[in-house]
Parts: C-alpha cells; structure tokens; sequence
C-alpha cells in the first residue's frame, strides 16, 4: 500500500527547504497558509509525497503552492538510473547559469557607511556637549 506525506516546503534566498511535515492534507495547507502570511518567505507550497514501498517508486504532487501553478512531478530515480542520467544532462547543465550572489564588496560597502555614520553621530555628540559647557560657563560668568 502506498504511504502519502504532505511536506511543507519555504523558499527564501533562492532555495527551498522542507520546513515540517504532516500525514494530512489539511494540517499541511493551513500551516503553509499562516507562514505565508507572515511575509518571511518568498513563496510557500505544499507537496503530497507518496511512496510506493512494493514498487520502490515514489511521485511528488504541489497541492498548494503560493509562487506558481500546481504541477506534478515524479520522485528521482535510483541512484544506478541517476548516474546515466547526469552524464546525459552534464552538457544542458553546464551551459545554464549560475544563480547570483551579493558581492563581497556590497558587503564593506556596507560596513563603510554604518562606520561613517557611527563616527559623525560622536563628532556630533562631542560638539553638543562642548556647547553645553561653554554655555554654561557663559551663563556662570554673568551671575
């Protein structure tokens, strides 16, 4: 007999990861329904997994899905069958392109200006304080 799991998967950063799992269709939807409102994921979905353990074949169904439209798809093969099939699809593979990443440079870029600011809110600090001081050596002059 067939073993049905539904998967909640998040996708954030270009990546998606199974957040938790449940044995029923409801559970799964309304738990992927409140992450999704929680705005902290790019797209939530929800995927019916149900493995054949007489057959050894497994089949993937979306049921819920907040980035596009359902589709089904069908479990990888095994590992034997997966190796010729990565030689087939080394060539295809190698001409796609590569997911970006945020430059390093972003990163000091980043860094320089948090530092500059840090530095101008003391200068700006400093100033305030040394007016107070002479204002109130002003003010103690004149009483």
């Amino acid at each position: 007999m067939a073993q049905s799991l539904y998967e909640v998967h998040t996708l954030k950063g270009g990546q998606w990861v199974i957040d938790s799992t449940y044995p029923d269709k409801d559970t799964s939807i309304e738990v992927a329904k409140q992450l999704h409102g929680e705005k902290r994921f790019e797209g939530i979905k929800v995927i019916k997994d149900t493995f054949d353990p007489k057959t050894g074949q497994g089949k993937e169904l979306v049921v819920f899905d907040t980035s596009k439209a359902p589709k089904e798809r069908s479990a990888p093969p095994p590992p034997a069958a997966a190796k010729s099939a990565e030689a087939a699809a080394a060539a295809p593979a190698a001409a796609a392109p590569r997911a970006k990443k945020k430059p390093k440079n972003q990163d000091v870029s980043v860094a320089l200006k948090a530092t500059g600011w840090l530095v101008a809110i003391v200068i700006g600090g400093l100033g305030v304080l040394f007016l107070i001081n002479k204002a109130g050596a002003l003010f103690s002059k004149g009483f």
